[in-house]
């Protein structure tokens, strides 16, 4: 990782707009900053091929070299040290008589190991200081020799027959890249499949909770399958959970729902506005004040501390008034009765009933007069 971070950082601007466009990591005319952010973010989503296609684009090392290193080093490690200068050999006799593009075959590789192997006796007896130099010689022959094995064994099984030219490699390959884009379509097929019912549940889901809103409201009914219907305003709406909950808190409803309603549970206390323009707006009687026409509203006044403090006062006043009126009540009975009794004794029935116009036009004249 810390090389492809140091080469991407090394990178000119043309090299990365190049890669960017190459592996469709963003815009190709994008900022140094953002491809490189997005060139970290593809290697992070394709841990195996990523670095190797990367410094494959940017042209620092083969994308297949380093599948195959650690290979390598295990192959290296595990074969003699004394075979570098028959393997050299080989190789150039491989080279003159083979083109690069065509992959040695297998009979080739197998005759290598024997005459490496009988190459081992004289090598034996050279100092270890020479053996450590043909080593290190070694390696790097031999992984340019299998970097050279690996790239035609691995596009197809048949490649390795000396008998085939290098034209049936070069074709065998676009046929390893067209098999999985045969597979995508059928792949989104089954996504739009799996997609469609699950629409259909959403759908009658929303609809089971229309129904359940609007059964708990009374003024609410169906006008048709898909509009909703409100007797107190006669507003139509989508039948649908969010427009139906937006118009129930609405004003207009609000206003409209608490003009039906009657307030009588709250009386006396709470009696329509002394001004008939007034229709949204309640008396309060204990404090004196206009409040808005709702229960909630009046529910919030009763529990002030303002309302809780006069309402005593205002039960003793009432009850004053109520006795009051009780006892003035009572004594207007008592005159009539005594009036009643008065004239009884005085004249009997009819001098009682000649003697009243007479002090009715008597009172008449004297408030004329008055």
């Amino acid at each position: 990782m810390s090389q492809v971070l140091t080469v991407l950082e090394s990178a000119s601007r043309r090299e990365l707009q190049a890669l960017a466009k190459e592996l469709q990591l963003c815009r190709g005319n994008a900022k140094s900053d953002m491809i490189v952010s997005h060139a970290m973010r593809f290697l992070d989503e394709h841990p195996k091929d990523g670095e190797q296609r990367v410094l494959g684009l940017l042209g620092n090392s083969p994308p297949v070299a380093k599948k195959v290193a650690p290979k390598k080093q295990e192959e290296a490690t595990a074969a003699a040290s004394v075979k570098a200068d028959a393997i050299v050999k080989e190789d150039v006799k491989s080279d003159k008589r083979q083109p690069e593009d065509e992959p040695e075959s297998a009979e080739v590789v197998e005759t290598k190991t024997p005459e490496g192997k009988k190459k081992k006796t004289p090598s034996n007896n050279k100092s270890p200081s020479v053996d450590a130099s043909k080593e290190v010689k070694k390696v790097t022959l031999k992984d340019k020799k299998k970097t050279k094995q690996t790239a035609p064994t691995k596009a197809t099984p048949t490649a390795a027959s000396p008998a085939k030219s290098p034209k049936t490699s070069v074709k065998a390959s676009p046929s390893t890249k067209k098999a999985p884009t045969s597979k995508t379509p059928p792949a989104s097929v089954e996504k739009k499949n799996v997609a469609a019912p699950v629409g259909r549940k959403a759908e009658i889901k929303a609809r089971k909770a229309v129904e359940t809103l609007v059964k708990s409201m009374t003024d609410l009914t169906f006008a048709g399958d898909s509009r909703v219907r409100c007797s107190t305003t006669g507003h139509e709406m989508k039948a649908d959970v969010d427009v139906i909950n937006a118009y129930i808190h609405g004003k207009r409803y609000l206003k409209a729902r608490n003009l039906k309603l009657s307030f009588a549970k709250y009386a006396p206390m709470f009696v329509d506005h002394p001004d008939e323009s007034k229709t949204g707006l309640l008396w309060c009687n204990v404090t004196e004040s206009a409040i808005a026409r709702d229960e909630e509203s009046v529910k919030k006044h009763v529990a002030a501390p303002k309302y809780q403090n006069q309402l005593p006062i205002w039960k003793e006043e009432e009850a004053a008034k109520k006795k009051a009126q009780e006892e003035q009540a009572q004594r207007r009975a008592a005159r009539i009765e005594a009036a009643r009794k008065r004239r009884l004794a005085e004249g009997g029935d009819g001098a009682a009933e000649s003697e009243r116009p007479a002090k009715r036009k008597r009172s008449a004249a004297a408030k004329s007069g008055k």
